[in-house]
Order: structure tokens, then sequence, then C-alpha cells
């Protein structure tokens, strides 16, 4: 049911506290389980939104960003805030929760404006990885054609001239 509903998205949203300067274990086993999708059906949007007290917000989502570039996704957004739950909004300086909102607006600003019925472009980074497996895939297929991700691989035209991104 997830993976179905990731593969129709047109923004996938992932947020994670910190935890010990990383992703929550919950957030890395969702990543490990679909970590065969090393490139997607199609492309897709991303944000990705930390939060802790102290340091740690930016290790967290780069293990997220990590994933997902490896998925493919080429766009993606990330916010970080030192901000938990137990913290009393109306108790933080009013600078510094002018200063949360304001980058939380942004982001939503560049969301909006995002045209969800085009597909999200797919970046140079996410190409040439998408040329680094793909030559695996080639190779271990020439080895046991029986190997089900070549299998997967030649049935989508990816190990000849068709591109995940192009229609």
């Amino acid at each position: 049911m997830i993976e179905k509903a990731m593969l129709e998205a047109d923004l996938l949203v992932f947020t994670s506290p910190a935890y010990v300067f990383h992703a929550t274990g919950a957030m890395k086993t969702m990543l490990d389980h679909f970590g065969y999708r090393w490139m997607p059906h199609r492309p897709a949007r991303a944000v990705i939104i930390t939060q802790c007290l102290g340091a740690g917000g930016k290790s967290a989502e780069k293990d997220i960003k990590h994933s997902l570039s490896w998925w493919g996704i080429g766009s993606i957004r990330a916010l970080s805030f030192k901000l938990m739950s137990e913290v009393v909004w109306d108790n933080i300086p009013e600078n510094k929760r002018a200063k949360m909102t304001e980058k939380l607006v942004k982001l939503a600003k560049q969301m909006r404006k995002t045209d969800y019925s085009r597909p999200a472009r797919t970046g140079f980074k996410a190409k040439m990885k998408f040329y680094m497996v793909r030559m695996l895939q080639k190779k271990l297929g020439r080895q046991d054609f029986d190997y089900t991700d070549y299998k997967y691989w030649l049935n989508n035209g990816w190990t000849g001239s068709v591109r995940p991104w192009k229609k």
C-alpha cells in the first residue's frame, strides 16, 4: 500500500526528528525497506523536514536525502528546525519564531508554484546514477539472465534506449 501511494504521489514528504545525529530507526528502516527501488518508474519531488533541539538536523536530512537521490528523485527540498514537541512555541523568542515561520512559508510558496501536472525534472546526478546502475544491471544480466532485477530493467526497456524520465 505504501509503495503504491509513493508511486502515485506528486510530492513525497519525509519528516524525522534527529536521533543521535541521524534519522530515526523507523525512518531508516522504511528507507532500507524500499532500498531496492534504485530508480523510480517516474521521477517525483520530495520535501524533507527534520527537527532537533540542537545539532543533528542536517545530518538526519542527509540520511534521507541520500536514499531519495538513489531512488532517482531529482527535486528534493529540505528544512531543518531546532524545535521539539516539548518546547512551548510561545516561549520561543519572537525573532526565532518569525524566522522559523518565514522558512516554512518560503517552502510552501515554492511548492505551491510547482506544476504537479508536469513530471518532475530528473537532474544530472540522478541520470548519472541511473547509467551506473544500468551498466551494473546489464553486466549482471549477462552473467545470469534469470536475475530478477535484470528482468525488471529489461521489461521496462531501461537496458536499451528507454529512460524512466522520458514519456
